[in-house]
């Protein structure tokens, strides 16, 4: 059929644009036209527009509906690797401890919990764990979960660093940088943080050069040895005691 302007019936017509005034009725169920000669703009109802509606609606319930479904298909197993940690660290098991710990610690798949995170860290780290270790002395460093205890931390920091343990080394650097828990002591801050550095710790290495020029080079020098010496006796595993030879007639 074909289309006029209601205005002057004139049948040059032509599309119009829509504008954000234009009222919802409309742009769902009209198309806007103008006419050419007398430049009136007037809407035509459009069959298509309300069968894309209905289309579209219907895609969308679709779609909810195989979402859910699919939700539903899935097994609960959620709980079972939640529970394990639990039944083993409470039978004692340290990794299963420290698992745990940092579930709490991290809120995954159980509600965050410091202090919870706190009880199971301590649980592992008496149980000579390095991470435990670790973690328990920065929950105490940062009284998460646990009463504040610079001095504490210090000492739980120190055991697995002295072990080799990287994050910890470079953790006892800042603590003997700053003084936290213990005299500040520069040049065993630099030890510290040269262990960690050469074990691959990027912030270790650079804070370990921003210490230089506050040292003197016989304390880098003797620091220095010190850190090889370390390095060899925590990364090189126990020689067996060899058995002696019997003695030759």
């Amino acid at each position: 059929m074909s289309r006029v302007c209601p205005q002057c019936g004139s049948d040059k017509i032509r599309s119009g644009t829509l504008h954000a005034h234009d009222g919802v009725r409309h742009l769902l169920l009209h198309t806007p036209l103008r006419c050419r000669d007398c430049k009136h703009r007037f809407w035509v109802f459009n069959p298509f527009k309300p069968l894309l509606l209905l289309l579209g609606v219907g895609v969308l319930i679709g779609a909810t509906a195989w979402l859910a479904l699919d939700q539903q298909a899935i097994p609960p197993t959620g709980h079972i690797p939640e529970s394990l940690p639990h039944s083993l660290a409470a039978q004692g098991d340290a990794d299963a401890q420290l698992q745990l710990g940092m579930r709490y610690a991290e809120g995954d798949g159980v509600v965050q919990n410091d202090k919870e995170a706190a009880k199971w860290f301590a649980l592992a780290a008496k149980q000579g764990l390095a991470e435990a270790e670790y973690q328990y002395g920065l929950a105490l460093l940062r009284g998460r979960g646990v009463v504040q205890d610079y001095k504490a931390a210090f000492s739980w920091i120190e055991k697995p660093a002295k072990r080799g343990y990287a994050k910890a080394q470079y953790s006892l650097g800042e603590l003997y940088r700053y003084g936290t828990g213990t005299a500040i002591d520069k040049a065993r801050a630099y030890l510290w943080f040269n262990l960690a550095a050469a074990q691959g710790v990027d912030a270790a290495a650079k804070a370990r050069d921003s210490l230089v020029w506050q040292l003197k080079p016989e304390q880098i020098a003797a620091m220095q040895e010190e850190a090889h010496r370390m390095s060899h006796s925590t990364s090189a595993p126990a020689a067996p005691t060899a058995t002696p030879a019997p003695a030759t007639p």
